[in-house]
This record gives C-alpha cells, sequence and structure tokens, in this order.
C-alpha cells in the first residue's frame, strides 16, 4: 500500500456528514476512496500472483532443462533390446514382432524405471505409440507359431540390455522350464561376449552379468504344475455335484 492508499484509508473515517449535501458529498466521496482502494488491492495482488507465476515457470524452465541435460537411461536400454531382438542370428517373423512389441509395452515401466517412467511418461508412451500402458499380455496361437522362442529372445534381450533386470518365467512342467532356459542362455551366448557374461546358471536360474560390479541381472525359470491345479478344480467341481444331488 502507498502513500495515496495510506490518506485515503485514513480520510474515509474522518469524513463526517453535516448536512444532507454533505452527506451525498461524503457518500460519493466514499465509494471513490472505496473503489480506489480495491482496486490498489487488487493490482497490488495481480502483481503478487504475476510475479509468483513467474517464479513458478522459472523453476519449471529450469527442471525442464536439467531434463533435457541429463541422459534418461531407459531411452537406451529400449534401444539396445530393440538391437538385441535382431542380433540372436534368426529373422523374426511378423508375429513374433508383434508379440515383442506387446512385451516391450507391458515392460516399459521396468525398463526405465518407476520414476523416470513416471517423469516422462507422456513422451515414453507417445514414441512408442501407445496411449495406456498395458501390464499384461495374452498371447494364443496354434501350435508351433514361434511362442516360446519370442519369449526366450524378449528375455534373453531384457538380461542383456537392462540394467539389474529380474525376470521370473512360469513354465507348464519342469522340461519347459529347462528347455526355456536352455534356449535364453544358447541366444546370450550367440551375442559377441555373451558366454562371459553368464556368472552362474544351474536349473531353474541365471545370472548375467552388467556393466557394473554391482550390476546382476538374473533370469529365474520355474516349472508350475498345471495339473495339479486342474485336479483341484475337478474335485472341487465333483465335491459341489455330489452336495448338490444329495
Amino acid at each position: 500500500m502507498n502513500l495515496l492508499d495510506v490518506h485515503a484509508a485514513q480520510m474515509i473515517p474522518m469524513m463526517t456528514p453535516v448536512s444532507s449535501g454533505d452527506s451525498m458529498l461524503y457518500a460519493c466521496v466514499e465509494r471513490t476512496l472505496k473503489a480506489l482502494l480495491e482496486e490498489r488491492t487488487s493490482q497490488n495482488s495481480n502483481r503478487k500472483r504475476l510475479l509468483l507465476e513467474s517464479k513458478v515457470d522459472a523453476f519449471k524452465r529450469k527442471l525442464s532443462r536439467a531434463d533435457a541435460d541429463r541422459e534418461v537411461l531407459g531411452d537406451r536400454y529400449l534401444k539396445d533390446v530393440h538391437t538385441c531382438l535382431d542380433s540372436f542370428g534368426m529373422e523374426r517373423t511378423n508375429s513374433q514382432k508383434q508379440f515383442h512389441k506387446a512385451f516391450l509395452g507391458a515392460t516399459l515401466a521396468h525398463i526405465y524405471g518407476a520414476v523416470d517412467f513416471e517423469r516422462h511418461r507422456t513422451r515414453i508412451l507417445a514414441q512408442n505409440n501407445l496411449s495406456d500402458p498395458s501390464f499384461e499380455v495374452l498371447v494364443v496361437t496354434p501350435r508351433r507359431w514361434g511362442k516360446t522362442t519370442s519369449v526366450a529372445m524378449f528375455v534373453a534381450a531384457l538380461l542383456l540390455s537392462v540394467a539389474d533386470m529380474w525376470v521370473s518365467v512360469f513354465s507348464t512342467g519342469q522340461r519347459a522350464s529347462s528347455s526355456l532356459l536352455e534356449q535364453v542362455c544358447k541366444l546370450i551366448c550367440h551375442v559377441p561376449h555373451g558366454s562371459s557374461r553368464i556368472l552362474r546358471r544351474n536349473q531353474e536360474q541365471v545370472f548375467i552379468k552388467g556393466d557394473m560390479p554391482s550390476d546382476v541381472r538374473r533370469l529365474y525359470s520355474y516349472p508350475s504344475s498345471v495339473q495339479g491345479e486342474s485336479d483341484a478344480l475337478s474335485k472341487l467341481a465333483c465335491d459341489h455335484s455330489i452336495k448338490h444331488i444329495s
């Protein structure tokens, strides 16, 4: 509030009407002074708001410049995954390319990491032609369509490209589980220096050396008991039928 505002605020309570003419004059002056005070108050508020907005905008621009200068590791990881998928010595079918595109869409948050994915979510989704991320993929095809090979290629590409990556695969049985793990290891060994990156391997897990000593990437391939689940469901249905008949 400047000197004019102070004088106006002081004049309002000091003016006391003497006659009816004075009352009208007083009312007119009072309205004028109040309007002046409100206008000045509004101007001060607008100046403060604009100053605050300018500071916020400056901070946003600073963050934008920092993001532009800082490399987003997920971009490099994603590029390396694409490169790996075409470096295993086999030509992917159109169906396998479609599978891998869906797999990538479901794993973007893991490739970029939670913080970078949320910060650059709009750009990442736009670059991958996605409106919203889908974290589940269902593939249904006839036999001998390349599903297992597609999964093995994608898992191998993730392990070779993304730091600290952990992958868990559940197969229909021990033989399928071991076969998938064997196929992943063969694909890893196919790339240059791939075999030297395998730190540990057994029937259910493979550890891969990353770019740093602390960067150890893991694959766990587990057998699951589909038959056991089917038997349990059959028993439950049978018990329900007997109870219903009785």
